[in-house]
């Protein structure tokens, strides 16, 4: 019996799920602001602002994922996430201390982390078979949604002010008054689920360890690249803040695209769809590394947009095949977790390779490459 006739979400019940897969990309809402950022606080690596956030990320999921449907419901974890990643994500406005913003947003990033994970995770425990693959790639739709509202806004009001970006993240109002809508899930202790029958499944920490890995890897060569799309426009004099936003507004629209398809290729073409993903991502890195002019760079963005979520839903679904029902919501927290801290990688991985604009572009071409390679020999979704 399908789970999804088990819970019976509504409507309502769905789109709140989907609200939450909403937020994905708000710790990334400065990323167009960063040249702005940097100009006001000279001589610091204002890249931290972003990737200390998705550093606590890493916190925050494995957290939720331990104590997801065991010790609180999801839906309290998405309200009280929700609401913390509001007040900690405007704070900064009120702030003008480097060192006080990043411990702001060390704890802005723990509270995202909370609500990451919990979406995609009731998804996969409500849903199965397509209808779970078309709304995993919903899921998908509706981050770049997000992500096109936090960086817009953001890219917009950087070029006012460094301090008005941050109201970008005033969106997560949006998953606050949603986090209510959630189905009301009962804890193990109430529903008659015994611990010990719990304890029964045994989280597949080999496979989930392999995703986690290659998650890793993926985001701190591919993050850079995003980290550096107001430099690259900067120094091709191909615009400001704004324009740079638009690049990566490219990105998500591309993204969006590819969500709403990802159940329909996933159907048709899952023996190919992670070669398929890393093989865009290369091509758009390689056309951001070889363009010059705004429109063909934000054509690279969005290649790279269609692979990255193709990427994040067969991973998320690789997850729901790896390892059983009950610890789905762990498994989950666990490679949203390593995700996250590949994106605090990337500040590392920039400084190695001394912020070259040519490194880090070839760098994530190269590595899709061989991971588009080895993913079509060896394929957790092949028949």
């Amino acid at each position: 019996m399908e789970r999804n006739k088990v819970n019976q979400p509504g409507l309502i019940g769905t789109l709140a799920m989907l609200s939450l897969t909403l937020m994905g990309l708000g710790a990334n809402a400065v990323t167009p602001a960063l040249s702005t950022l940097a100009a006001h606080f000279e001589g610091k690596d204002v890249s931290f602002i972003q990737t200390i956030a998705t550093f606590s990320m890493v916190a925050g999921s494995l957290v939720a994922g331990a104590i997801m449907g065991k010790r609180l419901r999801a839906k309290t974890l998405a309200v009280w996430g929700s609401l913390l990643s509001l007040v900690f994500g405007v704070l900064p406005v009120f702030l003008d201390h480097f060192a006080a913003i990043l411990l702001v947003r060390l704890v802005f990033g723990f509270a995202i982390g909370l609500i990451a994970p919990l979406g995609n995770a009731m998804i996969m425990l409500n849903f199965e078979g397509s209808r779970q693959a078309k709304l995993i790639g919903l899921g998908t739709f509706a981050m770049n949604i997000g992500g096109i509202v936090f960086q817009m806004i953001s890219g917009v009001l950087a070029d006012f002010s460094w301090r008005l970006s941050f109201l970008s993240h005033s969106f997560f109002a949006v998953a606050l008054v949603m986090a209510f809508f959630l189905p009301k899930e009962e804890l193990p202790e109430k529903n008659g689920v015994s611990k010990s029958s719990a304890g029964n499944e045994k989280m597949n920490w080999k496979t989930v360890g392999l995703i986690g890995l290659l998650i890793l890897v993926f985001q701190t060569v591919n993050l850079s690249v995003m980290m550096s799309a107001s430099t690259i426009f900067e120094v091709r004099n191909a615009g400001g803040a704004a324009v740079a936003a638009m690049a990566l507004t490219a990105f998500s629209a591309a993204g969006m695209a590819a969500g709403l398809v990802f159940g329909k290729v996933f159907d048709k073409w899952r023996r190919f769809v992670f070669p398929l993903a890393f093989a865009a991502v290369a091509i758009g890195a390689f056309v951001v590394f070889s363009g010059s002019g705004a429109l063909v760079m934000g054509a690279g963005y969005a290649l790279i947009g269609v692979g990255f979520n193709w990427l994040f839903a067969a991973f998320t679904g690789w997850v729901g095949i790896a390892t059983p029902p009950s610890t789905i919501g762990t498994g989950t927290s666990v490679i949203l977790a390593m995700m996250n801290l590949g994106g605090f990688f990337s500040s590392f991985w920039m400084m190695l390779l001394g912020y070259s604009l040519t490194g880090i572009l070839l760098a994530d071409v190269i590595l899709c490459i061989v991971l588009a390679i080895v993913l079509m020999i060896v394929n957790p979704f092949g028949e």
